[in-house]
């Protein structure tokens, strides 16, 4: 009987917690309130952030942003334009920062002479910045 009383109770307690999640409010994206499967109005063209010398990073071991616009950058399997300028042999005359050490290295430490692969597609990790509001609130601390 016991058994039976707390199968009946489990049973219960796993349809009303699968109920709960049927009248919950809804989760919305950044995107509003439109389905995933519809088109959704475009996100308009912001002005791009241009700061002389770069912007300063918030923490400790984050990737430095990008301090200027990047919409004519190319960024594919063959070729990376941001080398043009930040490429070890660039750098110097086009007055930009040349990647560090450990993005001509492999993961095991190997020393390369060209930017390593899970280092070529700069925009994984480094993002320019834009003149716009805020999406959501934020009260980071530094």
């Amino acid at each position: 009987m016991k058994k039976m009383t707390l199968a009946l109770s489990c049973g219960l307690l796993t349809v009303a917690l699968q109920a709960t999640t049927v009248w919950a409010d809804p989760l919305y994206s950044l995107r509003g309130n439109v389905d995933v499967n519809e088109i959704s109005e475009m996100i308009p063209n912001r002005r791009s952030m241009a700061v002389d010398g770069g912007i300063e990073v918030t923490f400790e071991d984050q990737p430095p942003v990008i301090p200027h616009g990047i919409d004519k950058t190319r960024i594919t399997l063959n070729e990376n334009s941001c080398l043009s300028c930040h490429g070890k042999a660039y750098s110097k005359t086009e007055n930009a920062v040349e990647p560090p050490k450990s993005h001509y290295k492999t993961r095991e430490g190997k020393k390369l002479k060209q930017i390593s692969t899970g280092r070529y597609f700069c925009t994984q990790c480094h993002v320019p910045q834009a003149y716009t509001e805020a999406l959501v609130d934020n009260d980071f601390k530094n």
